[in-house]
């Protein structure tokens, strides 16, 4: 089983979309459906519940994943976020990349369901890249590319480090040094470009090369966090 886990926080306006595109794909896996609830506000418990079964807990993403999977009963997991779409193939490839190709994990290319050429191609030239890291070799994942791993294997690396920000970074990291590691080029995860619509898309690049650069020189997650949260 397939243990699908969405970490969700006021997500009313993306959580229904979603999960009816995860339940169209019922003839491709068995699955289950986590909806891991920080403290939402809005009606997304209720919107939820319809489809899916809610795990309460406190905020945080990597608490929230945490919590939920430590209540799941599938095999694999997969995390995947509110404001994604799940395209035809995705629980079918996950299935067969764990059980018949035997790697631990992975995680899938995405494509913006608007402005995606733009968005790309402004953050190959703020890394000053000629091509696009989108091919098989790239096995470091953040969560908008919906890390999936064995359920032995996440117990075994003790889940999220539950740090207030690259929580999925840190996890991705840790994975490819210790297991055998997939990139999914198809089918692509659909991904709502909703951080670059509302601050912008050159910010909203900068912002997060910023943030990884200093978390790879080693300011704290804590105060990456505060700073992002204060950012204009």
């Amino acid at each position: 089983m397939i243990s699908i886990i969405i970490p969700v926080l006021n997500e009313a306006g993306f959580i229904e979309n979603m999960l009816q595109s995860a339940l169209m794909l019922r003839d491709e896996a068995n699955f289950e459906i986590l909806i891991a609830d920080g403290g939402s506000s809005d009606s997304t418990v209720r919107i939820a519940s319809q489809y899916a079964r809610i795990v309460k807990s406190p905020a945080g993403r990597a608490i929230q994943q945490n919590t939920a999977a430590r209540q799941a009963s599938g095999d694999i997991f997969f995390f995947a976020h509110a404001h994604m779409t799940i395209p035809r193939g995705t629980l079918r490839t996950i299935r067969e990349t764990i059980t018949g190709d035997e790697y631990d994990g992975g995680g899938f290319s995405n494509l913006f369901s608007e402005h995606n050429e733009k968005i790309k191609h402004l953050g190959r030239i703020l890394n000053f890249r000629l091509f696009d890291n989108d091919h098989g070799d790239n096995t470091i994942f953040f969560g908008d590319n919906g890390i999936f791993v064995r359920r032995t294997v996440f117990e075994a690396m003790g889940g999220f480090r539950e740090i207030p920000i690259m929580e999925d970074y840190d996890f991705s990291q840790r994975l490819r040094a210790n297991y055998r590691v997939k990139r999914i080029l198809h089918p692509r995860l659909l991904i709502s470009p909703r951080r670059h619509l509302e601050n912008g898309f050159l910010k909203t690049r900068l912002q997060w090369i910023l943030i990884k650069k200093l978390y790879l020189m080693g300011v704290s997650p804590e105060r990456l966090n505060r700073w992002y949260r204060k950012a204009p």
